[in-house]
């Protein structure tokens, strides 16, 4: 399970940061989150699938294919966030990092521009949201046992290589949860590795007082995370007999 720390310097940077920087560090660490969320959201519902004895209804899927599809729009918004945050030195991991999520990047394209993309979907037999496999788990242990969620209409032509490979891969762990879609395989438990390992260099940089500010410095102390209430009172009627006289 993987979460922000409260502690984290992307929070609260030792050094001098701008406004427009503070909205940068907080998309970028609230997006991290999101995918660590969603990555444990999902493998339950894949548990789920591959183990209950209820009729599997579209809906379960669409909650997986929910959490799936937020992964990639959270890398994305991280990966972009990191490119452009103002004052972060060009340093070797952002490198690493913008490679690593080339794959998730353009199936997010793909996924933001459906009609456009509605007819390459068709010529390659895929789906609108394409599919996601995994291998099922006992007890915390691989079983061999292979599964795939088709997410939408399969056509005639349709086709999934979702099985194995059973030998160990680089960054991924034996649930190999993968979406697929448009002839692209992507390790989704990998990219959010990749993204905490990618938030790790930055809260680093920014610990070391590696980031410059650019922008007015912000000068005074300031909140973040927080939740507030309120309740609106309003008098509708008022009985007469209850009334004070002049004299009271």
């Amino acid at each position: 399970m993987f979460r922000v720390a409260h502690e984290s310097p992307l929070r609260k940077p030792p050094q001098p940061v701008s406004e427009r920087q503070i909205i940068f560090l907080d998309g970028i660490r609230y997006s991290a989150d999101m995918a660590g969320i969603a990555i444990d959201r999902l493998w339950r519902q894949l548990c789920f699938i591959d183990s209950t004895e209820e009729t599997i209804e579209n809906h379960h899927i669409a909650e997986a294919a929910l959490d799936a599809w937020s992964i990639i729009d959270a890398a994305h918004r991280m990966s972009d966030l990191i490119e452009n945050l103002p004052g972060l030195p060009n340093s070797d991991w952002r490198r690493v990092f913008r490679h690593r999520v080339e794959d998730a990047l353009e199936l997010r394209d793909m996924w933001q521009h459906p009609v456009g993309e509605a007819a390459k979907v068709v010529e390659e037999r895929g789906q609108a949201w394409g599919a996601l496999s995994w291998m099922k788990h006992e007890e915390n242990r691989p079983t061999g046992r292979w599964f795939l969620a088709v997410i939408g209409s399969d056509f005639k032509g349709s086709s999934w290589i979702f099985a194995g490979p059973a030998k160990a891969i680089p960054r991924v762990s034996t649930r190999r949860i993968r979406l697929i879609h448009m002839g692209k395989h992507v390790y989704l438990a990998r990219l959010v590795r990749d993204m905490v390992e990618a938030l790790r260099h930055l809260e680093d940089d920014i610990a070391n007082k590696r980031l410059r500010l650019v922008g007015e410095a912000v000068n005074q102390e300031r909140s973040s995370d927080w939740i507030m209430e309120c309740s609106i009172m309003a008098v509708v009627s008022v009985d007469p007999a209850q009334q004070p006289s002049i004299g009271d």
